[in-house]
């Protein structure tokens, strides 16, 4: 587990992180989406933790091809 994951995880957030270089990629373990403010305090997680930014997978499952 990541050290990001393991703060959002003590926070009650259940992620799985992946890393690409400064990239956090946060795939959520819940179906749940955090509101604005929750966002912008990930946001801050993942700076103290080295990343310049953060992109929230919206489908768990990865994205799909058109017509796939």
């Amino acid at each position: 587990m990541s050290d990001l994951a393991a703060r959002l995880s003590e926070q009650g957030d259940d992620y799985r992180v992946e890393a690409r270089e400064r990239l956090a990629i946060l795939v959520p373990q819940t179906g749940s989406s955090p509101d604005v403010e929750r966002r912008k305090e990930i946001l801050k997680l993942a700076r103290e933790e080295g990343f310049t930014h953060v992109a929230l997978e919206l489908d768990p499952d990865g994205a799909r091809f058109p017509g796939s």
